[in-house]
């Protein structure tokens, strides 16, 4: 008695649940609308999607899995020719901005309006299908939650897709008779393909031995590699004379101009008596050059060039203008008097 009175009980609440189930998705409608119901292959067809559904329920998706396998009516009468399933493609998902039968539409892309008590969901989205036969367009799925239901009272269209009105006129066309094979006359066009072949043939021998003969002659040549040495003084006499150019001192650029002066007055003693020059001070240059092969009656002008630049540079002092012109030709006498012509040419 105890147990049947648990199974009555079970059997009780499992059909309460059912019927509830049953009044809430009866609730629901869903449609599939086509404005047409023949369309030729791959022609956009026109479908007004439609939900309608109760206040009080919450709709989470929509889901079109179903177009991926929409069976073709047709087929069951001629396995031979027809396709089994429909080959849909939706060309366009209309406010939904949805690309992916796979992915069912989200709720933030769904707009639901009012209509006699109830919330309704429209949208019209435009199909293709690309073999021919009778096919049933299924109204979507509706998820509640985190449930998929297939709506009992969904609607679907059924559609017949044919052959383009072109194609279907061709097949009535009568072919003519099959005639005899008409032989031409050879002629040049007959003989291109040859020619082009034998003009690539000759164009890659020429290029071989061109080659060939440019290897041949590299053979036979002795190179001598020449490098060009510029001496220092004249690198010096060069860089002085791009520096008269500018005539910085000639609109005040005085620090300037003598900053540039003894710089390749510097760099001239590095290069020429191989020591550091631009890093020492004056009275360092005097004693490094006493040690290198340096004649010493040149070191009054020296010492005359920097030391004056020195006081220009750092103790901001203002020279009279002649004296800029003067020690220029200073700095020139100096380069020329302690000059060491170098080779022109060194051959390695």
């Amino acid at each position: 008695m105890i147990n049947l009175g648990k199974r009555t009980g079970f059997g009780f609440l499992f059909l309460i649940l059912v019927l509830y189930t049953n009044q809430i998705f009866g609730q629901i409608s869903s449609a599939a609308l086509l404005l047409v119901d023949t369309a030729g292959l791959g022609d956009p067809i026109s479908v007004d999607i439609k939900i309608v559904f109760p206040l009080n329920l919450d709709i989470k998706t929509i889901d079109f899995s179903d177009y991926k396998r929409i069976l073709n009516k047709a087929y069951t009468q001629d396995s031979m020719t027809m396709e089994e399933y429909a080959d849909l493609e939706v060309l366009d998902f209309g406010e939904w901005k949805y690309e992916a039968l796979d992915i069912p539409v989200g709720v933030d892309k769904l707009k639901f309006t009012l209509e006699n008590g109830k919330n309704v969901i429209f949208n019209t989205i435009k199909i293709a299908i690309y073999n021919i036969g009778v096919f049933a367009v299924p109204a979507p799925k509706v998820i509640l939650g985190d449930t998929s239901v297939s709506i009992i009272h969904g609607q679907s269209s059924v559609i017949q897709i044919t052959l383009p009105e072109k194609l279907m006129k061709q097949d009535t066309v009568v072919f003519n008779p099959i005639k005899d094979i008409i032989r031409e006359d050879a002629n040049f066009s007959d003989y291109l393909n040859y020619v082009y072949l034998l003009l690539g043939l000759l164009l890659i021998a020429g290029i071989g031995y061109y080659f060939y003969r440019l290897k041949k002659l590299k053979n036979k040549l002795v190179v001598a590699n020449i490098e060009i040495m510029i001496p220092c003084h004249e690198k010096a006499l060069t860089a002085l004379r791009q520096l008269e150019e500018k005539e910085l001192w000639q609109q005040g650029m005085i620090k300037e101009y003598q900053s540039g002066l003894t710089d390749i007055v510097r760099t001239y003693l590095q290069e020429r008596y191989n020591i550091d020059a631009p890093e020492m001070t004056t009275d360092e240059i005097i004693s490094a050059l006493k040690k290198a092969n340096f004649d010493r009656k040149y070191s009054y002008e020296l010492v005359n060039i920097l030391q004056i630049a020195d006081l220009v540079k750092f103790a901001k002092a203002r020279p009279e203008e002649n004296i800029h012109a003067n020690f220029m030709l200073m700095a020139v006498e100096f380069i020329e008097n302690t000059k060491e012509v170098p080779s022109v040419a060194k051959v390695l």
